[in-house]
């Protein structure tokens, strides 16, 4: 069955009968009256207030997607007025006038925005609501404002490159579902992104061919500040500093050769007069290219041995009075701040720069787990959150949908946890409980008043420019929600429900999720194509870098393991499937007694069922499809307990002993496996499964199992 018609089932599911439309995020406040304005041609728009030409190159966005969504008809469409309230000084900064009221009547649709985000706001709320080829808009009216300022996607560029092309294309999603950040990671170890006239070595070298033009950074600038997208720049010092450091060796600091990690992530020498004078002129050179007021200087993971055997560094602490690694670095920081100040720019970092005490202006970026949101606010910083939504730790959006940037138990290790690390191992043990939540307080109004909102972070050692989309939503949607609408939207079964439309609106109008992912099928087996992505639907990727061959290289101690290619199974299959979420609204149906919802879900098991025997041929001879060939043995026995489970309960009959048993034995062994990367750390300790892929289905199938397996 194609994604959009499990996007429909989806849509019929036990949330569907609400009267309110499909809307992603959801709006702060909605109601919703009797009777519908058709669309009977495109809207008839007038504007005032907002600065031009920006509001016409808007509204010309706007009613294109419409017209691509194919809501309007022929004739003589509806008024669209549209009013910014101020020009808005703030547009583009934390200020910005975000808030907008949406009505829709018998006289057509107005939209009063406090400022020029607003309006884009209102227009992506007017998108959703006249997309679906059903050309009518109920009557209603939204109230609606952010419930946080910071609302972003951070996309990693060094590690791999993505063109300008692509990330346009995120931009544009951006728009669409009012996020209103792009963090550029762009600069690390792995390459140097962006062209810099005034140390040319860092195109010429450390960029290995593939980086920014001056001009292509202007461009993105203008480009997602026209689509209310502040672009926040991070040049990642003094770690994650290796290409910089190829192209200019004599900065560098001499590494503890005994501690890989340092080897494997240098830093610069906080020592050298020459460092301070680089970055000075290097930071002239890209603030000018890019105006946010906030510029990122990473400040994360320097490794105790970076600094510890270099004898420059040891006299420098020394005759500073810097006692230990942490005070190098606020002191490294500290100069960094002042030559940003110099350009008007507001340093953020990652938590790691909140070590020492810092000036409060400073921004903390908290990432490694939720205490750090805690510590930070209460030393008195704003604060982004990015604990809890890393999105390369391949989780699923429902997950990430249930972090609240304010809630600081929500993602971290337990004590119980930490023990279980221990006993496992010591350097396990050491790393739990370096992210062990401790109890805490929940933050006061004014406390909460400082989180500025939430990053999902997209780091790219598994994303190449092929999946970036893929990897990218509809997950990077579901937090569009959680940073944006009210604590309360917590639901994850109306989530998918609308992630799913929402995602396939998104696909139409131009994110290549399901492209891409095609395209990589067909090059797995071609001709086979088709029988590829059936199998691919039914699966996941491991999580938590279980997939990063070179990481569990690195923890066995090889430093130089050879590139892994992102083109196997596991990197093409969706880590939310659309498939899967239809099977589980319907499972949901089922499990409560609703058999109605048991034919779809049977066509869909069937077909996972008998994919299996096609997916052998298309494999033969392909190295990649081979090694999954256990896996599609699983999803084929998976769904065959299922299709067991639905005969049971549409005859209300008890299955025998033996199909009991052996049911119970086929989901326990795909639980196993699913399980063995849903925890960081733990997964490095467990056995992962062939092909590091784990049977998506299966928590659908156990609904309904265990609801046929309690017939007597």
């Amino acid at each position: 069955m194609k994604a959009p018609v499990m996007a429909a089932i989806l849509a019929c599911g036990p949330l569907a009968v609400s009267a309110a439309p499909v809307l992603l995020p959801v709006p702060q406040a909605i109601s919703v009256t009797r009777g519908a304005l058709k669309l009977d041609g495109a809207f008839r728009v007038s504007v005032a207030g907002c600065p031009q030409p920006w509001a016409r190159e808007a509204v010309a966005r706007f009613e294109a997607d419409v017209a691509r969504l194919g809501a309007p008809g022929a004739g003589r469409g509806p008024a669209l007025s549209i009013r910014c309230a101020a020009p808005d000084a703030g547009y583009l900064t934390l200020r910005a006038k975000e808030g907008y009221r949406l009505d829709v009547d018998a006289a057509g649709v107005r939209i009063r925005a406090d400022g020029p985000a607003g309006a884009l706001h209102g227009l992506a709320t007017l998108r959703q609501l006249a997309a679906g080829g059903e050309r009518r808009i109920p009557f209603l009216h939204i109230a609606d404002a952010p419930r946080f300022p910071w609302r972003g996607v951070m996309i990693d560029t060094s590690r791999h490159f993505m063109s300008v092309d692509t990330i346009k294309r995120q931009i544009d999603a951006m728009e669409r579902v009012k996020l209103d950040v792009l963090h550029l990671h762009l600069s690390d170890n792995e390459g140097f992104r962006v062209e810099s006239k005034r140390f040319p070595k860092l195109t010429q070298v450390a960029s290995h061919g593939q980086f920014y033009t001056q001009d292509q950074i202007r461009d993105l600038v203008a480009y997602a500040a026209e689509r209310g997208v502040r672009i926040v720049p991070e040049i990642d010092v003094p770690a994650h500093t290796g290409a910089i450091l190829q192209a200019y060796p004599d900065l560098a600091a001499k590494t503890d050769p005994a501690d890989r990690f340092a080897s494997v992530n240098p830093a610069l020498n906080p020592a050298d007069e020459a460092t301070y004078a680089f970055l000075d002129g290097l930071l002239d050179e890209m603030t000018a290219l890019f105006p946010d007021r906030v510029f990122h200087v990473g400040g994360d993971e320097v490794s105790d041995g970076a600094w510890a055997k270099d004898p420059r560094v040891q006299a420098f602490m020394a005759s500073h009075g810097l006692k230990s690694r942490t005070e190098l670095e606020a002191a490294f920081h500290a100069r960094v701040r002042a030559m940003l100040a110099r350009h008007g720019k507001t340093e953020i970092g990652w938590e790691e720069i909140a070590a020492t005490p810092i000036p409060k202006d400073v921004i903390v970026q908290a990432w490694r787990y939720s205490n750090a949101t805690g510590t930070a606010v209460r030393a008195g910083h704003r604060t982004v959150v990015s604990a809890g939504y890393y999105l390369d730790q391949l989780m699923s959006a429902a997950s990430h949908y249930a972090v609240d940037p304010t809630d600081l138990q929500a993602d971290g290790f337990t004590p119980e946890e930490v023990a279980r690390a221990y006993a496992a191992s010591p350097l396990a043990g050491r790393t739990a409980e370096g992210l062990a939540l401790k109890p805490m307080a929940p933050l006061t109004p004014a406390q909460e008043a400082q989180v500025l909102g939430g990053e999902g972070a997209l780091w790219a050692e598994l994303v190449s420019d092929e999946i970036l989309d893929a990897r990218l939503w509809p997950r990077a949607a579901a937090l569009a929600e959680r940073f944006w609408s009210p604590r309360t939207a917590r639901d994850p079964a109306d989530l998918k429900r609308r992630l799913a439309l929402v995602q396939g609106q998104l696909e139409t109008l131009g994110l290549r999720s399901a492209a891409s992912r095609a395209q990589m099928a067909e090059r797995l087996s071609p001709g086979h194509a088709q029988t590829v992505l059936t199998f691919l639907s039914a699966v996941a990727p491991t999580r938590n870098m279980a997939h990063n061959h070179a990481l569990s290289a690195l923890l066995r101690g090889d430093l130089h393991p050879p590139p892994q290619d992102l083109t196997a199974p596991a990197d093409a299959a969706p880590v939310d499937s659309l498939d899967v979420w239809a099977l589980e609204a319907a499972a949901a149906r089922v499990e409560a007694g609703d058999l109605a919802a048991a034919p779809a879900m049977r066509a869909q098991l069937a077909r996972w069922a008998a994919n299996d025997a096609p997916f052998k041929a298309a494999a033969k001879g392909h190295g990649d499809l081979e090694a999954a060939l256990p896996a599609s043995a699983e999803v084929a026995a998976v769904a065959r307990v299922g299709l067991a489970a639905l005969d049971a309960l549409e005859q209300h009959r008890r299955m025998p002993q033996e199909t009991l048993a052996a049911g119970e034995a086929v989901l326990a062994q795909a639980e196993r496996e699913a399980a063995a990367s849903a925890r960081p750390v733990f997964v490095f300790l467990n056995r992962q499964p062939p092909a590091d892929l784990f049977v998506a289905i299966t928590p659908a199938v156990r609904q309904v199992y265990a609801r046929a397996a309690a017939i007597h």
